[in-house]
């Protein structure tokens, strides 16, 4: 047989099914037994005694198993579960785990293959066990097992077990319709943001805003910040600071949850409108704040923390405090090259180039720019590449190489026009204008810096505004 492939099945129940959790491990160790020569698939079942002690909401790290996992086995038999300390949702912590695990089943590059849902006999069930039970069969939502014993339970297992053998290589994404015990549209939220961001890549920004904008209305932090962040991309950095307000607010409404890698997401994408607000101290202060919610032991918040340290070297930057954002941005690359995402390793070298531009040392700047376009020359496009094209642009019109600074800015434009950010595609036309002036070609630089104050305006960006209308009356002087 080929080396086993491991397949991790997540077990969540309330507290009353002690025996029935012992009956899945020994099943599961049977079947693995059974199968070793006969098939190079094995599984393993966690649940939240894998969960280490942490000071941010236990509920959260429970998740992250979820994320990770293959397989989900939900089991309800008398009681409901106990408050999760959610801020948004839930009533149970095994509700909160059922709805995350049909939402990793819904999106296809997760590993959730299926979720098998179970109702132990009971005479008395809570109500809401009841009332879970009456959603999924009025509605169809996803098939469930209803189970009289133990002796039962075990046998459905085995079944179980063997379909999920012939699941191992591929998934297929199911969508389900749920409501949460308070009546929330946890589902159909996530799936909204999802595909608003989705559309929003393919170039949709029209259809990808409304996905976003209705994700935002019904939904929770995540979705209020994902669309606060699409407004700040498109210049409307007050709306922005509402969205991104209100998912702090739904964060903060549960005080268990201060300790959530989303509350300080939020707070930091808050601290980034500030800083390009231009209110710099400001934004540093909150940013260094929203850092101290993130553990350094918690390997999940590693990412979150290194874009705080981004804001934090952009912030300083502003201000000519080069050496204090050559520590944060240092700071950030190291965070991210213990990591497997060349993106974020990429987003660091642009901003170190960015820094170097700064202190007037092109050819370090260069150097870096250089990498992160190499890294990301295999990936899908993403607003990064927008970014370090948008550089490379920059630091060859510095060097006075005007023709490779044309093809990036170019670049840069196509790039931000697919992705809707307005405001990378006024900085792309002001960079457009001045390699079009460099090279003596004035008419389409004024044609460029017009676009661009035209833009500025629309956003409400009077510093952009006042750049482009310069360059246009120096080009008429």
């Amino acid at each position: 047989m080929t080396e086993s492939i491991p397949l991790r099945i997540f077990l969540a129940t309330p507290g009353d099914l002690q025996d029935e959790r012992g009956v899945v491990l020994s099943a599961v160790e049977e079947h693995n037994r059974r199968r070793r020569r006969l098939s190079n698939v094995h599984f393993e079942v966690v649940g939240w005694e894998q969960v280490r002690g942490t000071a941010r909401r236990p509920q959260e790290a429970i998740n992250e198993l979820i994320r990770e996992s293959h397989f989900m086995i939900v089991m309800f038999k008398e009681k409901w579960g106990s408050e999760p300390g959610s801020p948004w949702g839930y009533t149970s912590g095994t509700e909160e785990e059922l709805f995350t695990g049909l939402l990793e089943l819904g999106e296809t590059e997760q590993p959730m293959r299926d979720v098998w849902v179970t109702f132990m006999a009971h005479a008395r069930p809570h109500e809401r066990t009841e009332r879970l039970r009456e959603q999924l069969v009025r509605d169809h939502a996803l098939l469930f097992e209803s189970i009289p014993g133990i002796r039962e339970l075990k046998e459905r297992l085995k079944a179980r077990l063997l379909s999920w053998e012939d699941m191992a290589s591929s998934k297929r994404s199911r969508h389900v319709d749920l409501i949460s015990s308070t009546g929330k549209e946890v589902l159909r939220a996530a799936r909204l943001r999802i595909a608003g961001e989705k559309l929003v890549e393919l170039g949709q920004p029209a259809a990808g805003r409304a996905s976003l904008e209705e994700a935002a209305a019904i939904g929770g932090p995540a979705e209020n910040l994902a669309f606060g962040q699409f407004l700040a991309r498109q210049g409307d950095l007050d709306g922005a600071f509402e969205s991104t307000q209100i998912a702090i607010d739904q964060c903060l409404s549960g005080a268990s949850d201060l300790y959530a890698t989303l509350t300080a997401e939020a707070l930091a994408a808050q601290a980034g409108i500030l800083r390009r607000k231009g209110d710099h101290n400001a934004a540093i202060g909150r940013l260094r704040s929203a850092s101290t919610l993130l553990l350094d032991s918690d390997p999940f918040a590693a990412s979150i923390k290194a874009r705080i340290l981004d804001e934090i070297g952009l912030a300083h930057q502003k201000l000519d405090e080069f050496d204090d954002a050559a520590e944060a941005f240092a700071e950030s690359l190291e965070i991210r090259m213990s990591g497997t995402r060349s993106g974020d390793v990429a987003q660091s070298h642009i901003n170190l180039a960015r820094l170097e531009v700064g202190r007037k040392d092109l050819d370090a700047a260069i150097a870096h720019a250089v990498t992160a376009n190499d890294l990301l020359r295999n990936a899908a496009p993403t607003s990064l590449h927008a970014n370090a094209a948008t550089l490379l642009a920059q630091i060859h019109l510095r060097r006075g190489d005007q023709g490779e600074a044309i093809i990036h800015a170019k670049r840069a434009l196509a790039y931000n026009e697919q992705f809707a950010n307005t405001t990378g595609e006024a900085i792309a036309l002001l960079l457009l204008a001045q390699i079009f002036r460099a090279m003596g070609d004035h008419d389409r630089a004024a044609e460029h810096a017009r676009e661009c104050r035209r833009l500025n305006l629309e956003m409400g960006n009077s510093r952009g505004a006042d750049r482009a209308q310069w360059l246009l009356e120096q080009m008429s002087a």
